[in-house]
């Protein structure tokens, strides 16, 4: 394999925040990451599932910090924690999102414990924003499993080098019954899980990525109207595509009740990054956005983003109740089927 080949591949698979890990000892590492923004929209029926941004200026809203730590045990074998303050989150109340350990020999790789569900093209660094161009992912697609973000299992990596510049990463994993709450419509639910099931694969080459993801579940809802197990099961397929100064990004999900996707571009001029994004949200969230902005680079270790998104209804689906990507449906509110959300965002890693 190439030297370009092999970072590429180091810089996909391996925590961003490793680029900035304060090194304790030969073994041991600490590093951490954050982000915090000023946004508000003009519509005061709260908006993105965990975010529940309204027409007041907020500034919590997005507010993510976290912190790793990695140790290697002995060689081949080492362990991963990462604790995170989420946007839903309490500094009293942060959650574990993962604690692993993990071990390597020759081209496989096995981990146990609380693992990040490897659904989507950034699913590894979700909460990480220095690593992406946007304010926020995506929210058609990364709010489509209500913020579901880890399990507790284990998991399989087969890395397999197909030629001097490219390579697939085929993961498959289990996860065994848990509880999960989330705060949607206005009410609060819990997710029984029995398991949780799935696979990923992954093809990276020097200037591109190609995802895709499973994942199968059966679960209890309550409080619902049903006694009955529901079974899920959700597809994604994303990828990434560089090419001098551009950056080409997109992704679908889909499942039994939503077909969700979209699509972006980012160019860099020196420290400045502009980009665009449209998406589309089918069936369950019907709706359909545009977002623009621009990311100007501080350091490499700090970031700023200036962004607009503009999401939009149709009339029919807005008389019928549809929740669009707002928590609740904007006609209870006796609110515009429309919203404006405007955000400065800072995001930072050391």
């Amino acid at each position: 394999m190439t030297q370009k080949s092999l970072l590429s591949l180091a810089l996909l698979v391996s925590p961003l925040t490793s680029v900035a890990a304060i090194q304790i000892s030969d073994n041991f590492s600490i590093s951490g990451f954050g982000s915090t923004s000023i946004t508000k929209s003009d519509n005061s029926t709260p908006l993105f599932v965990h975010r529940e941004i309204t027409d007041e200026t907020c500034y919590d809203c997005d507010t993510t910090f976290g912190l790793q730590a990695d140790l290697s045990i002995i060689e081949d074998v080492n362990a991963s924690v990462q604790v995170v303050k989420r946007p839903q989150d309490h500094w009293s109340d942060v959650e574990l999102e993962w604690a692993y350990l993990n071990y390597e020999v020759n081209q496989f790789s096995f981990r146990g414990g609380r693992l990040r569900i490897p659904l989507f093209l950034i699913s590894e660094y979700y909460y990480i924003g220095q690593a992406y161009p946007w304010a926020r992912p995506p929210q058609e697609v990364y709010d489509s499993i209500l913020g579901f973000t880890s399990y507790e299992g284990i998991s399989a990596s087969w890395l397999w080098d197909v030629n001097d510049e490219a390579v697939v990463r085929i993961t498959p994993y289990y996860g065994f019954g848990n509880d999960n709450k989330v705060k949607f419509s206005g009410a609060r639910f819990n997710f029984k899980t029995d398991y949780q099931a799935g696979l990923s694969a992954e093809l990276s080459g020097f200037n591109y990525r190609v995802h895709f993801g499973y994942l199968n579940s059966k679960y209890l809802m309550s409080p619902s109207s049903s006694s009955e197990k529901e079974t899920l099961n959700i597809y994604t397929l994303g990828g990434e595509y560089s090419m001098d100064d551009w950056l080409f990004m997109s992704e679908v999900q889909t499942d039994d009740l939503q077909t969700n996707w979209y699509v972006s571009a980012a160019y860099s001029i020196d420290k400045f990054t502009p980009y665009l994004v449209y998406g589309e949200s089918h069936h369950r969230r019907k709706s359909n956005s545009v977002t623009a902005g621009i990311r100007y680079d501080l350091t490499h270790k700090i970031s700023l983003n200036a962004e607009w998104q503009g999401i939009y209804m149709d009339r029919e689906d807005y008389n019928a109740g549809n929740e669009g990507q707002f928590v609740t449906a904007p006609i209870h509110y006796n609110e515009d089927k429309d919203v404006q959300v405007y955000t400065v965002m800072i995001n930072f890693i050391f």
